[in-house]
């Protein structure tokens, strides 16, 4: 059921040090040699076969593959050229959550004061959210602690729609609000047998106009003052979802619905001696945002990596200290300013994307980022796309879609065991993206063949 919840939270193998005490050295990239007696049989053969193509003469295109044991590029086309990679910075935020987070991130902080019980927020996405297994122990903590309850958002110093965002995807479900308190996933969750609704949180039930008729229709009005389901009644099975635009007080009134208690707000400086509130496991989410491109959690999982190294909810500062810091030797290479890659401010290069993979891989390993990755053939967002043959996958990858974007950067397995990195952008491309996934599986099945 939509709504059900599970008790055993998945785990992956995890982090025992913070990443900010391994390593993290250069890869040294080679270029690809244009002299033909310096290029192996099958770098000429991936040449002509670009050029067959003709992958980049009606787009932007750039294409790094990286041969992970040889620490060399085998194939460069435009490598240090600037695209939007639309959801491909999940695969930075991926990075920011491995290098602040530990195993399990913190629901919440709170600090007792007399008879008063202050929590602010920690930006955990998990809480109540039906698509992820997760445990309820903040909900819990709330339910049973016997001290009055006052919220604090003092330290969500950002906005709850991220900067260069479209503004008319305000009814959609991929550009869910932003807060300190997420909850539900920040969405209404309607399950409807025959006419029988069931609708989570029912606190914004009253406020839904529901209709029958011939078709379906789902949304809000573009202030978020007022929401709508309309079905066919003909299907006789249906879930529908509907981003929350939160009021001043209706994230109050859900949190106080879920706990069963009343819960207050109060503007209160986060106190770096706050206690932590133990909440959902990293991993589930990193991979939940992988697997399902889920822009929310990857949002809330930068503000949480802001939260434990700052104490406020700030994305630029997250970015700010990768930047400066472990990703000091690249920055030059990004313009990253949110979690998701919603925003078309967000600019990386190809090369960026192999070095960031390149460092995750070396500290998690391979078989770690081939499980939270999607694979072709097989799961999340790749699953009707570049299949292995005989069933068996040999992309692992994360896409990043916009209008006239396609984007595809990770993992290739080659039929010999060998490991690539590759990272594929394409811009202000015009047909299909069936058709460009089609021309893009060529090259990748060449490789996988070949090589």
């Amino acid at each position: 059921m939509l709504l059900s919840k599970l008790n055993n939270p998945m785990c992956s193998n995890r982090f025992r040090k913070h990443f900010r005490w391994l390593p993290f050295g250069v890869l040294l990239l080679f270029s690809f040699s244009t002299k033909a007696q310096e290029k192996p049989t099958e770098i000429n053969d991936l040449n002509q076969l670009w050029n067959q193509y003709g992958l980049s003469e009606k787009q932007h295109a750039g294409l790094v593959i990286h041969d992970v044991d040889l620490h060399r590029d085998i194939f460069s086309f435009k490598p240090d050229n600037f695209f939007i990679p639309a959801s491909n910075i999940k695969i930075l935020t991926m990075y920011a959550s491995l290098y602040y987070l530990k195993d399990t991130i913190e629901a919440g902080w709170y600090l007792e004061s007399g008879d008063s019980l202050i929590v602010w927020g920690g930006g955990d996405p998990g809480t109540l959210y039906p698509d992820i297994d997760t445990t309820s122990y903040f909900i819990d903590f709330l339910k049973n602690n016997p001290k009055f309850i006052y919220f604090s958002e003092n330290h969500f110093q950002t906005t709850r729609f991220g900067k260069g965002w479209a503004w008319d995807d305000y009814p959609f479900t991929y550009q869910c609000e932003r807060n300190a308190f997420p909850i539900y996933g920040n969405r209404i969750w309607i399950q409807r047998t025959h006419d029988t609704l069931t609708i989570v949180p029912t606190y914004l039930a009253s406020v839904i106009q529901v209709a029958k008729d011939t078709f379906n229709d789902t949304g809000k009005s573009e202030w978020g003052d007022g929401y709508f389901y309309t079905y066919d009644g003909k299907h006789e099975i249906e879930e529908e979802e509907i981003p929350i635009t939160f009021f001043k007080n209706d994230l109050k009134y859900c949190w106080s619905e879920a706990t069963n208690r009343q819960i207050e707000y109060i503007d209160r400086p986060f106190v770096p001696g706050a206690k932590p509130i133990p909440g959902s496991l990293r991993d589930t989410l990193i991979k939940e945002m992988m697997y399902e491109s889920d822009n929310l959690i990857a949002e809330q999982l930068l503000l949480a990596c802001s939260q434990k190294a700052f104490g406020e909810m700030n994305e630029e500062l997250a970015i700010g200290r990768l930047l400066f810091g472990p990703l000091a030797e690249f920055k030059q290479d990004v313009e990253w300013v949110d979690g998701s890659g919603l925003s078309r401010y967000n600019l990386a290069t190809p090369r960026l994307m192999i070095e960031v993979l390149s460092q995750m891989i070396r500290v998690k390993g391979i078989d770690y980022m081939k499980t939270v990755m999607p694979a072709g053939g097989k799961s999340g967002t790749l699953i009707a796309d570049f299949k292995g043959k005989n069933g068996l996958p040999y992309i692992y990858a994360k896409s990043g879609s916009l209008k006239h974007t396609y984007c595809l950067s990770g993992i290739l397995v080659t039929k010999s065991g060998k490991v690539l990195l590759f990272s594929w952008m394409n811009n202000q491309y015009q047909g299909t993206q069936r058709e460009l996934k089609s021309n893009m599986e060529k090259i990748f099945s060449f490789l996988y063949d070949q090589y």
